[in-house]
């Protein structure tokens, strides 16, 4: 009988099924499982916590879906690097919406040094 997946589509193990040990087979259902989620995970082990990281990238998401809705009448200077980009297009970009993200990531990034 196989064990039910949990929402990241790894086995579930019973916390109280002491007979199953760890091994070559559950190190790589890991990996894969890491794989999947590289970018994220690599992103929230710099924080403190999963509370921290999860706080931050809910506070990060709801600002910029705010700014979607309210940024649109909005142009920052051209010298900031974000084109003819008004704030609402620059937040989608940022949210993965847009397929010029590249150019508006690092141009955010160096204004907000």
């Amino acid at each position: 009988m196989t064990s039910p997946a949990n929402a990241i589509g790894a086995p579930a193990q019973s916390k109280s099924d002491k007979s199953v040990e760890f091994g070559a087979d559950q190190l790589k259902a890991n990996a894969a499982v890491y794989h999947a989620n590289k970018r994220i995970m690599d992103a929230a082990s710099s924080y403190d916590s999963l509370d921290d990281a999860i706080a931050g990238l809910e506070q990060t998401w709801n600002i910029y879906e705010d700014q979607v809705e309210k940024g649109g009448r909005f142009t920052p200077d051209r010298s900031l690097g974000f084109g003819s980009d008004n704030a609402s297009v620059i937040a989608e970009s940022v949210l993965g919406r847009r397929n010029t993200v590249g150019a508006t990531r690092k141009a955010l990034n160096k204004l907000g040094k």
